[in-house]
């Protein structure tokens, strides 16, 4: 037989070529079980998995704010609950000092008791973080909100909201205003002030007897309307964390569902690909045969 040109062995060096191609390409996917290892094999493919990916970095990064605030606001609703325990005893007190007959010895020991707690309630006030910022000052964080000045409590914090990013066009505020929280009239903290006076009084020497039973009724009102108050600053805490639970439920359901997407677009079938593999290695090995073979003929065989 004479062969008239070299087309077809030329044909079966490029079979074996785009062969030996395959199997590597395939062998690599099986060795790191991921469909690519260049962007330029599957570009369309890249891109998805690009836009996935950077989703998935950004939910991660909103999961972390979120957990981060919530437990910053679970730390400030555990410091208003001593607060309001705080609240509930000096309640405790001023009823008793209204309603029951004292005699002298009992001066000094309400003195104590009021001194005890007004001294908690602004302690908790002034609380700071594990960094040394204090929790209820608001945006003035670097100072206690409350100081003593002349002998009365004075708020030198403000009602800036700290914003923490939960989503792409959502924030929720990590701060609590306290403000207001012991106003009496222009006072931010007349209540804890007349607690003052009153534990004045009780200690004044020589004193004997105990405010009229009006002015402690008025206390009492007061510290009534704080306690209310600071339910609502409670509430809204927890309707903040409320907010924050269902946003990471959601934030879990979508990383969830953009990792089985990622999956699909790049982990191999091991199976299918093995298949593939198979495939391939036969026709590289069939082909080779045949090159082999032709490659025994020469063109000046006889017919």
């Amino acid at each position: 037989m004479r062969i008239s040109s070299l087309s077809q062995p030329q044909r079966m060096l490029a079979t074996l070529e785009t062969g030996n191609t395959q199997i590597q390409k395939l062998q690599d996917q099986l060795s790191t079980q991921q469909k690519q290892t260049l962007p330029s094999e599957d570009p369309l493919n890249a891109t998805r998995t690009s836009a996935l990916t950077q989703q998935q970095a950004v939910t991660a990064q909103y999961q972390t704010n979120i957990t981060t605030l919530n437990d910053t606001l679970t730390r400030q609703d555990t410091l208003l609950s001593s607060m309001s325990d705080q609240l509930l005893s000096l309640q405790d007190q001023l009823r008793s000092m209204n309603n029951a007959t004292q005699s002298a010895s009992s001066y000094a020991s309400y003195q104590t008791q009021l001194s005890s707690l007004s001294e908690g309630i602004v302690g908790l006030l002034n609380s700071q973080d594990a960094e040394g910022r204090y929790i209820f000052g608001g945006t003035q964080s670097d100072k206690p909100p409350v100081v003593m000045v002349d002998g009365q409590y004075q708020w030198q914090g403000n009602k800036g909201e700290r914003a923490v990013q939960v989503g792409q066009q959502q924030s929720v505020n990590g701060n609590s205003d306290l403000s207001t929280l012991f106003a009496v009239g222009d006072d931010p903290l007349g209540f804890l002030n007349q607690l003052g006076q009153l534990q004045k009084q009780l200690s004044a020497s020589g004193s004997t007897t105990l405010p009229d039973s009006s002015a402690l009724s008025t206390l009492l009102q007061q510290s009534s309307d704080v306690s209310t108050r600071l339910g609502s600053t409670r509430g809204s805490i927890g309707s903040r964390q409320n907010q924050l639970t269902q946003l990471s439920n959601v934030y879990t359901d979508l990383t969830a569902a953009n990792s089985e997407v990622l999956s699909q677009l790049q982990s191999t079938d091991i199976a299918d690909t093995t298949l593939q593999l198979q495939s391939w290695l036969k026709t590289v090995e069939y082909s080779s045969k045949a090159y082999s073979l032709m490659n025994q003929f020469s063109m000046f065989d006889a017919i």
